[in-house]
């Protein structure tokens, strides 16, 4: 047994656990930080926070301004 840096109790098996589990949080990670730093993503997120209302003024659909966004992004 040893100690947690919170002070509690931690088994054998749960240090295990625990550094079988550190590589795959680390991966899991930085693969959400690639995604969410993506230009696509950053896209989507700038057009999903567009209103109806203004994109309806453009006289646009959500599908369209996604498109169109893709469509410049080749």
């Amino acid at each position: 047994m040893s100690n947690r840096p919170d002070n509690t109790l931690i088994s054998n098996r749960e240090m295990l656990l625990e550094l079988l589990a550190t590589p795959f949080r680390a991966l899991g990670a930085l693969l959400h930080h690639l995604a969410e730093n993506n230009s696509r993503t950053q896209a989507l997120q700038a057009i999903a926070a567009i209103p109806e209302a203004e994109l309806r003024a453009k006289g646009l659909t959500r599908t369209d301004a996604i498109s169109m966004a893709f469509r410049h992004d080749a």
